[in-house]
């Protein structure tokens, strides 16, 4: 048997199969072909694998790029290839033979290589692939053993590309279903801007505790006397407002980022308690314009970035906006985000109770919520106060609490519970202070009083210094400018679409060309159409655009 070599180098060894000229490699000491058919596991593999349209294929650890022409004649044309390496060595050998194998530039532009170091350009190239609506799924096909030597790394890469493609159809579907919602809330809330701050104006302005409370079971973990009131900021979803104040606490801030008209109902009988302490409103740009009017707090606003394009970009290009913050389905973890952009710097404590992302048998909500009192008002001797319904639904499931007890989650509530450990689970001095829920991966501790002094204990938000006065006045003209261009340039290709070359908007050259300028520019006006992952020319496309267009064009004039 022959010896096989520890080399740093890859080699290639000729394969022993009678006049077989096709060679195996050598690497780290093991053979990463066959060293008697070098080509024969992979084509076979090619062959029984069923590859639909809309695929895209992840090829990891290529090395001699054994059947790639049996991929290729197998493959939908629909079906893009990306191929992955780990290790350089075996990435040089690779695009050596790359170059070697297919000197005709056409095809090797159909072949996307990658090292697996390279995450972010993977990653931008896998949405650029996804963008265009045609990818559903995709299949891990491994060229060579040299996948054995970073196995996990390959493990996690294909779950990675797998849940890349899955989370923007569930995006879109989410856009499909909310997205004409969520830019008329942003369009409207647009105007606004010009008399509210945004999240960047009261950046480290906190210099007490921070207690970020949410709506579930872990709220009446809290003992809410006096104290709790004296030493810290307190932040609440606003699902959390109605419980708060039934409990004699006023929140300091209040997060909202629901759009739809069912969470007007949480507000119910808040709005002169909240204005008269002195309630500041932390919204999202794009959460429900109603709310922002019926409460008329004082109001801080940060943005969602709720789809990609250029219009969203432009909101800061146009310096309306700082920033956006990470892409958030639950306003618990907002309401977190912010607690950490409020705080002075990492000494600042923030605890947090409430953010359960589950709830126990008969229970979704602390008691006071509307959720709670809903079911409070349909109680009768047929129909349980307790929600039963909610822990054995289809999609729930058991799981140990943080205190060892069962509990019940779901896959959307378990997913924010990762995506809190996710996001801060390197912050320093944040606690969960309730003894419910899932184990977000903080240290537990109870809050303590009488941490502050009187002077920071009585500390609120001051919105009426020179430094802000002269943002917001800077953030006012740029709005409003923004704004009646934005109505200008709808005007300008409603009569485009309509009166084509014989409007008076028309420029003499190329109409098409002309609307399409505008409208790739304005991508609110389509993303929520079903196929609204990119822009078409297509008739039937133009004249939904057209339909909407009168649509966002009196939310701008109002």
């Amino acid at each position: 048997m022959e010896n096989l070599i520890l080399n740093d180098e890859p080699r290639l060894v000729k394969a022993g199969q009678g006049s077989s000229i096709l060679n195996t490699v050598e690497y780290k000491g093991r053979l990463l072909y066959s060293k008697y058919n070098p080509a024969r596991a992979i084509e076979s593999l090619i062959e029984k694998t069923e590859i639909l349209p809309g695929t895209l294929v992840v090829i990891f650890s290529p090395a001699l790029w054994y059947g790639i022409e049996k991929l290729f004649a197998k493959l939908p044309s629909d079906c893009p290839i990306l191929a992955l390496e780990a290790d350089l060595k075996l990435e040089e050998l690779a695009q050596k033979k790359l170059d070697e194998k297919f000197a005709e530039k056409e095809i090797k532009d159909k072949i996307n290589f990658f090292n697996l170091t390279n995450s972010k350009n993977i990653e931008n190239e896998i949405k650029k692939i996804i963008s265009t609506g045609k990818i559903k799924r995709s299949i891990r096909i491994d060229f060579s053993a040299g996948v054995q030597f970073s196995k996990e790394l390959y493990d996690y890469t294909a779950y990675a590309i797998s849940d890349i493609i899955g989370t923007f159809w569930k995006n879109r579907i989410t856009l499909v279903k909310f997205g004409r919602l969520f830019s008329k809330n942003l369009i409207s809330n647009l105007k606004k801007l010009s008399t509210s701050f945004l999240l960047e104006d009261v950046r480290q302005k906190i210099e007490k505790p921070i207690l970020v409370l949410g709506a579930g079971e872990g709220l009446e973990s809290i003992n809410f006397s006096k104290a709790v009131r004296k030493d810290f900021f307190i932040i609440a979803v606003d699902a959390a407002v109605q419980p708060l104040l039934s409990r004699k606490i006023i929140p300091d801030a209040i997060v909202a980022m629901e759009s739809q008209q069912a969470i007007e109902k949480v507000y119910i009988g808040t709005k002169d308690k909240l204005k008269n302490y002195g309630t500041i409103l932390f919204a999202d740009l794009s959460s429900r314009k109603q709310i922002i009017d019926y409460l008329n707090l004082t109001t801080v606003f940060f943005a969602s970035r709720y789809a990609d394009g250029t219009f969203f970009d432009e909101l800061i290009n146009k310096g309306l906006l700082e920033n956006f913050i990470t892409p958030m389905g639950s306003v618990g973890l907002a309401a977190f985000f912010i607690a950490l952009k409020l705080r002075k710097n990492e000494s600042v404590e923030i605890y947090t109770a409430g953010l359960d992302f589950s709830f126990s048998i008969g229970a979704t909500h602390a008691k006071g919520t509307m959720a709670h009192k809903g079911k409070l008002g349909l109680n009768n001797r047929l129909i349980p106060v307790e929600n039963y319904d909610a822990a054995f639904s289809q999609g729930a499931e058991f799981i140990n609490s943080k205190n060892g007890e069962k509990i019940i989650t779901t896959k959307i509530l378990y997913s924010y519970a990762k995506q809190f450990i996710n996001l801060f689970k390197n912050k320093k001095n944040i606690f969960d202070a309730s003894t419910t829920g899932v184990d977000l991966n903080i240290p537990q501790k109870k809050i303590e009083y009488a941490k502050t002094n009187s002077d920071i204990a009585e500390t609120q938000f001051k919105f009426e210094n020179e430094t802000l006065k002269n943002k917001n006045e800077s953030r006012k003209e740029k709005t409003e400018k923004f704004i009646k261009n934005e109505a200008q340039n709808l005007k300008k290709v409603k009569f485009l679409l309509t009166q084509g070359e014989s409007s008076e908007f028309f420029d003499g050259k190329n109409l098409e060309a002309q609307i399409e300028n505008i409208l790739r520019l304005r991508e609110y006006l389509y993303l929520h159409f079903p196929d609204g992952y990119s822009f078409s020319t297509s008739s039937s496309f133009l004249k939904r655009v057209r339909a909407e267009i009168d649509f966002f064009l009196k939310l701008l004039k109002e």
